[in-house]
């Protein structure tokens, strides 16, 4: 990649990045306790049975919201880091170069097809 297009890239991560840390903070809050997490919100909307098996619904969904979106962000921060350090586009693996045809189509892919594929579980 020219050096054009890893800054390229690294505005795009960075604008994909400040809008994953918008939806985060939509449901959730940050957690003290651990760097980079965040603690859903328990929502509570009344004290009604209706009420409160809405409480357990949309608190499921945002679980597991925020938890691919902070997997999602914690690819993005690493993908980041890799471009800083100058190891974007190696597998993090075998330390072969990424094609470019993959790294087009997934830009954080941190492994080589290789290895994606022996790392995938079944």
């Amino acid at each position: 990649m020219t050096k054009d297009e890893l800054q390229k890239l690294l505005e795009n991560l960075e604008a994909e990045e400040r809008s994953l840390r918008d939806q985060l903070n939509i449901i959730a809050n940050k957690n003290p306790m651990v760097r980079g997490g965040y603690q859903v919100r328990i929502p509570n909307y009344g004290e009604d049975e209706d009420e409160n098996s809405q409480e357990t619904t949309d608190l499921d969904r945002n679980l597991a919201l925020e938890h691919e979106l902070e997997k999602h962000l914690n690819e993005i921060l690493k993908t980041k880091q890799r471009i800083k350090d100058g190891n974007y586009g190696k597998c993090d693996n075998c330390s072969q170069e990424i094609p470019p045809a993959r790294l087009k189509v997934v830009s954080i892919a941190a492994l080589c097809m290789s290895c994606a594929k022996i790392s995938r579980p079944r």
